[in-house]
């Protein structure tokens, strides 16, 4: 993103991940990125989003429910990319189940609060974009998570690469290819 400063919601709420974290994530997913269609679920700041834009996706919709976390997300996305981009005020779930069905995005990237991703983990989310045939098939999921958090092992997804730098874990799954013919 060249280096701007993105405007982060006040409070505790929402954590922008990290500039190393980001780096290390989109060298994993780099051949995935151009033209990509890219969601950012549990958006925040919006950062990660506007970093996939920044390296060439295609498309970028951004899922948030905060209002006032979606206000400064819509600065942030109005400064750096005017007139592009999506920005959703929705539950995750709701929206998944919603307008997100259909999708077929190629990239989706989750980083709830830590304290949902605790409890409920994101076999629930994995499971709502396989029903909801929100991702493509070849697509990738991303999920971020506490280091201390085991990645889920969820019917229908082959975990392709897991990696902690500092104290966060990146997850990256596939849908298995009977997951994502049924």
């Amino acid at each position: 993103m060249c280096g701007r400063k993105l405007k982060v919601p006040p409070g505790d709420n929402v954590r922008p991940t990290q500039d190393r974290v980001r780096e290390a994530l989109f060298s994993m997913v780099m051949t995935a990125i151009p033209d990509a269609v890219f969601i950012d679920l549990f958006a925040g700041s919006g950062a990660v989003g506007l970093e996939a834009y920044s390296r060439g996706a295609r498309s970028v919709t951004w899922v948030e429910r905060d209002p006032r976390n979606v206000a400064v997300l819509k600065e942030n996305v109005a400064a750096l990319m005017p007139g592009e981009g999506e920005v959703v005020c929705c539950e995750v779930a709701r929206w998944l189940n919603g307008a997100g069905r259909g999708r077929q995005a190629t990239l989706i990237f989750a980083d709830p609060p830590y304290a949902v991703g605790r409890d409920q983990g994101f076999a629930d989310v994995m499971r709502l974009l396989r029903e909801n045939r929100v991702l493509s098939v070849d697509g990738l999921f991303v999920a971020e998570m506490p280091e201390s958090r085991r990645p889920d092992e969820t019917e229908g997804w082959a975990l392709l690469r897991d990696r902690v730098y500092g104290h966060t874990r990146l997850a990256i799954y596939r849908m298995t290819s009977a997951a994502a013919a049924g």
